[in-house]
């Protein structure tokens, strides 16, 4: 029997005794917002509401293409310069594009160390004893890389993509005033909003897939979708559980920072004490990170641990269980 409370008291048991997974949960946070893009989602529909929300999704895609326009013609411009200003602005796109590949790295790499090791702390190695380390995740990440960004990319590019044409009407509306529009709207909403958030767990199974039983890509998008398909309700009710934990968590990390660091900062402000002012918001966000580093790894302690129950064999839903006993 799947028991949630159990399931997150281990993940919150691995958060807290292992602590260097949070260096591994500070880079994998950088994938999603919260660590989970479902999260983003519902986060986004619900505080801006469903047509603002839906408005900001086509608007991020607007601007991504807007932005990669720019970036183009940038380039092709470039070429107008002198060569000493050629030269000078390829140096800095290319730190720029290596910082950028590091971080990538770092986020891809920590993202499937974080799943190899939290497999590794549930179910120990009968045979020798396993190394933890943050070096020996990562290089066990680095195996994983390509296989672990191209889920990623192709998961989020398909998550985007359904938002966007969930979307559409609402762009169309904006140039024609139409009823049937709000009503298709409300129709695509219905169907497309579930399915980006589908594609959301998915990715987490399909990552698992790919980092703690090898599978190939396409192989690990396959099992994932079977494997969601068969547990939906597990999936759904999990997703809730661990939003509403994100939320309270996030709500009491504001309150931390209202309590501890906010009054300090008033006094800095206040008197013109300007290390103090520094000081207090270098400590704050010092604070913040580790938070949520902690609270990405939690996340994804969880998401791994109820992967592994779902694999050992067939589990009933909470609703599943409530309705058979009556």
């Amino acid at each position: 029997m799947l028991s949630y409370r159990n399931l997150l008291k281990q993940a919150f048991r691995i958060t807290w005794k292992h602590k260097f997974l949070w260096f591994f949960g500070l880079f994998a946070s950088l994938l999603a917002a919260g660590g989970s893009i479902e999260y983003r989602i519902l986060d986004q529909n619900i505080n801006q509401g469903l047509i603002n929300g839906s408005l900001l999704s086509a608007g991020s895609f607007a601007q991504l293409v807007y932005t990669l326009k720019n970036l183009f013609i940038g380039f092709i411009n470039l070429f107008s310069y002198d060569i000493l200003t050629i030269i000078n602005i390829i140096t800095i796109l290319l730190i720029s594009l290596t910082l950028t590949a590091v971080i990538v790295w770092l986020a891809v790499s920590s993202q499937a160390a974080l799943v190899i090791n939290i497999k590794k702390i549930i179910s120990p190695s009968k045979k020798k004893e396993e190394i933890l380390t943050v070096r020996e995740g990562l290089s066990l990440g680095h195996r994983k890389f390509w296989e672990v960004l191209g889920l990623n990319i192709v998961i989020k590019i398909s998550v985007n993509a359904v938002l966007f044409i969930m979307s559409l009407p609402l762009l169309l509306l904006a140039l024609k005033d139409s009823n049937w529009m709000v009503f298709t709207y409300i129709i695509l909403f219905v169907i497309f909003l579930p399915i980006a958030i589908a594609l959301s767990l998915m990715l987490k199974y399909a990552i698992a897939y790919s980092v703690l039983e090898n599978e190939k890509f396409i192989k690990s998008i396959e099992k994932a979708y079977k494997l969601f398909m068969k547990n939906w309700l597990i999936s759904v009710e999990m997703a809730i559980l661990l939003f509403i934990i994100n939320f309270l968590a996030s709500l009491a990390i504001l309150i931390a920072l209202a309590i501890l660091f906010f009054p300090l900062f008033l006094v800095g402000i206040s008197f013109h004490f300007f290390w103090l002012t520094v000081l207090i918001v270098f400590l704050a966000l010092i604070f913040v990170v580790l938070c949520g580093s902690a609270l990405s790894t939690f996340q994804i302690s969880a998401w791994t641990n109820l992967f592994i129950r779902l694999r050992e064999g067939n589990i009933l839903a909470k609703l599943e269980r409530l309705f058979s006993k009556k």
